[in-house]
C-alpha cells in the first residue's frame, strides 16, 4: 500500500489509512500517552495554540509511510491533555506551492479571533535542488476546510532551497517571522521577515550560533517565546557528524531583542533536552504566563525501524511546563498528567511489576549510586544507572537494536542527580532530573516490558493509564484563497 513519495492524498485513500491505523493500534510498541499521527510517520509538532477553550496540537504526519512521504499536518484538540479528539488530516499537499510537502510552521490567534497558520511549502526541482514557499492558512473545523494563501518564495539568491518553519510573533505591535535557513555557502542562519501592514518583507539575517562555534550547516524549527519577563529562542542546529556525536541537538539562548530585532545574547547555546531522541520543540503561542512545550520524540537524523513497525513510526513528547530557575530553563510534565496515575505499585525485594507497558518511577533525596532496570520476561532490558557521577542509559540489551539510529550508550557526566522522575510508555521514556533541571528523551524497543528492578531508596512506582481518544478518519478539503 506504499504510495509514491509525492503522490497526492484524497478521500479515496481513507480505507487504506484506516487499515494502517488499525495495525498501529494492535502493535505492542504503539505508545499509549504520547501523541502520534493516525497512521504512518510522525515528526514535528506544529501550530500549537489555544482557542475557545481548546488546545490545538498540529503535527507533521506522513499517513502512508514510516518515512517522510506525503508530508501533511494532522490535528488533535484537547481541553485537558488527557482526552483527545483526532480531527483528521488538515493541511495536505494540494497546490503548486506545497506539492512536495506541507512542512512545519506555527499558528497565532489574529485580531479577528481566527487561527492563522503559517507554514512552508516544499517544492523539489530534482533530487538535489528545491525551493520553498511561505504560506498562510485558515482552518474551519466545522466545514472541514483549509484555505491557503501564498505569501512569498525563499530568496534563492541568498539561501539554498533549505528554508523553512516560520514562527510568527508580535513585538511592540509589529509582526515578525523567524525562518530557519541555509545560506548559499552552506551556513546555518536565522532569517527575519517583517510585516509592513500589507506584505511581508525580508528584514535581516541573524547568526544564532554566534561566538559558539557550532559549525552548523542548517538551522530549522526556530521558536520564540517570553517567560518571566525574559526572551528565549529555540533552534535546531544541524552539523555534519554522527548522531551519537551530537549532530542534531536542539539548543536555546536567552536573548534581548530590541525594536530593530537586534539580538543580544544573554547566554551561550544550551541544550533543552540531553537525549538523542528529541527535536523540533514548539510552545503554545498564547497560554499567557504558562509556557507549555511539546517536542518531537524522534530525530531527523535517526530512523530506527523495528520489523514490527510497518504502519507507523515516532511520536511527540508529553506536554512540559517550562519555568526559570537558577537562570536556566527547567521543565516538568504538566500537572494535568498526574491524572494518568492509576495506583501505587508495591514492590517485593526491589522488584516492581506493572501492566500494559505503562509506569512512572520517581525518587527523591538521592545521595548514592543507583541502577534501574526495566525488563521483560526474556530479560531484555534497558538500564539506567548513576555510577561515579556518570549518568548512563544503556540500550544494548533491548529487543530491537540499531547502533547507528539508537546509540546503545548515552553517557552524561556531572548531573549531580538528587531526584529523578521517569515516565515510561510502550517504546519511549522521558526522564526528568533534579525537579526539572535536566530532561532526557529516550526511544527504546523492549517487547512486553513489565518489571522494574532498582536499588533506589525513597522510590515510588505508579501504574499509569493511557490517553483517551476519539478518532475521526477525515481529510480536510484544501483550497487556495479566491479560487
Amino acid at each position: 500500500m506504499q504510495k509514491e513519495k509525492y503522490s497526492l492524498i484524497s478521500n479515496n485513500d481513507l480505507e487504506d489509512i484506516q487499515k494502517w491505523h488499525d495495525k498501529k493500534q494492535s502493535d505492542w510498541y504503539n505508545n499509549q500517552f504520547h501523541l502520534a499521527g493516525y497512521s504512518g510517520s510522525t515528526n514535528d509538532p506544529n501550530g500549537l495554540t489555544y482557542h475557545k477553550g481548546k488546545y490545538y496540537i498540529f503535527m507533521q504526519s506522513c499517513p502512508f509511510s514510516i518515512q517522510h512521504f506525503n508530508k501533511s499536518w494532522a490535528l488533535y484538540t484537547t481541553t485537558d491533555f488527557i482526552n483527545y479528539n483526532y480531527e483528521g488530516l488538515t493541511l495536505i499537499p494540494s497546490t503548486k506551492y506545497d506539492i512536495n510537502g506541507v512542512f512545519s510552521g506555527s499558528a497565532r490567534i489574529n485580531e479577528n479571533d481566527e487561527i492563522e497558520i503559517y507554514y512552508t511549502g516544499n517544492i523539489k526541482f530534482n533530487d538535489v535542488d528545491r525551493t520553498a514557499y511561505t504560506l498562510k492558512a485558515f482552518i474551519d473545523l466545522k466545514e472541514k476546510l483549509v484555505t491557503k494563501e501564498l505569501l512569498f518564495e525563499a530568496d534563492l539568491t541568498k539561501y539554498t532551497g533549505h528554508y523553512r518553519d516560520p514562527i510568527v510573533f508580535e513585538k511592540n505591535n509589529q509582526l515578525y517571522m523567524l525562518n530557519g535557513a541555509q545560506t548559499k555557502d552552506l551556513k546555518a542562519m536565522l532569517n527575519v521577515y517583517r510585516f509592513n501592514g500589507s506584505n511581508w518583507e525580508n528584514f535581516k539575517d541573524i547568526k544564532f550560533d554566534e561566538a559558539d562555534e557550532q559549525n552548523a550547516y542548517m538551522l530549522e524549527c526556530p521558536n520564540y517565546f517570553k517567560l518571566d519577563g525574559r526572551e528565549y529562542v529555540f533552534a535546531c542546529l544541524e552539523q555534519d557528524a554522527p548522531l551519537k556525536d551530537g549532530s542534531h541537538y536542539v539548543k536555546y539562548r536567552e536573548v534581548e531583542i530590541d525594536n530593530d530585532i537586534n539580538f543580544t545574547y544573554k547566554t551561550s547555546l544550551l541544550k533543552i533536552d540531553l537525549g538523542f531522541d528529541f527535536y523540533a520543540p514548539q510552545v503554545f503561542s498564547n497560554t499567557g504566563e504558562r509556557v507549555i512545550m511539546l517536542g518531537w520524540l524522534g530525530n531527523s537524523k535517526s530512523n530506527p525501524f523495528p520489523p514490527e513497525l510497518t504502519t507507523w513510526s515516532n511520536q511527540l513528547t508529553v506536554p512540559r511546563d517550562l519555568f526559570v530557575k537558577n537562570n536556566k530553563l527547567y521543565q516538568l510534565p504538566i500537572k494535568e498528567l498526574d491524572e494518568l496515575r492509576v495506583n501505587e505499585i508495591k514492590g517485593f525485594e526491589n522488584v516492581y511489576a506493572y501492566e500494559n507497558g505503562l509506569t512512572e518511577i520517581s525518587a527523591t533525596d538521592i545521595n548514592n549510586e543507583f541502577e534501574i532496570l526495566i525488563k521483560n520476561e526474556k530479560n531484555e532490558n534497558i538500564k539506567i544507572s548513576n555510577i561515579n557521577n556518570k549518568f548512563i542509559i544503556d540500550r544494548s540489551e533491548t529487543t530491537f537494536k540499531d547502533d547507528e539510529n539508537l546509540p546503545p550508550l548515552i553517557n552524561l557526566d556531572d548531573l549531580n542527580v538528587q531526584s529523578i522522575r521517569i515516565l515510561v510508555d510502550r517504546s519511549v521514556m522521558e526522564i526528568f532530573i533534579n525537579e526539572g533541571e535536566h530532561a532526557v528523551s529516550v526511544r527504546f524497543y523492549i517487547n512486553e516490558h513489565n518489571k522494574i528492578l532498582t536499588n533506589l531508596k525513597n522510590v515510588k512506582i505508579n501504574q499509569l493509564k493511557g490517553y483517551s481518544y476519539n478518532w475521526n478518519n477525515i481529510i480536510f478539503k484544501n483550497e487556495i484563497k479566491g479560487q
